[in-house]
């Protein structure tokens, strides 16, 4: 499995998991036709762990701001968290050879908990 396949599979099976999460599942089951966010979710973190994205956007992704009017409260952004580690390390066990990428993952994580935690002061 190359790395565009290996990102594009944890974004998606991550979702199916966090749509129907209990905590969280009703922040992405109120977008009408979120399986069509999905492409440009794959496309954000291809952009954030690679460089560059097979399938470029062409909207710049303002992340922060387009989250504010979601009104994350800091469990959510915990939850969000959670599952998604959990999907990357399920991954990994099936794709050993993805060490790497997991590792710079879990970074980018860190990195989004810190930002979001300051932005939104929740």
């Amino acid at each position: 499995m190359n790395q565009h396949d290996w990102i594009k599979n944890i974004v998606t099976c991550f979702y199916d998991k966090a749509k129907s999460d209990i905590l969280i599942g009703y922040h992405f089951r109120h977008i009408e036709n979120f399986d069509e966010h999905i492409p440009r979710i794959i496309s954000f973190w291809e952009i954030q762990l690679l460089g560059k994205s097979l399938n470029p956007i062409e909207n710049n992704f303002d992340v922060l701001n387009i989250h504010v009017p979601l009104h994350i409260k800091r469990g959510e952004l915990g939850r969000w968290l959670l599952l998604l580690k959990e999907t990357i390390h399920q991954e990994l066990l099936q794709t050993p050879e993805m060490k790497d990428l997991s590792e710079i993952w879990m970074k980018k994580l860190d990195f989004f908990e810190k930002t979001f935690s300051g932005f939104f002061r929740f």
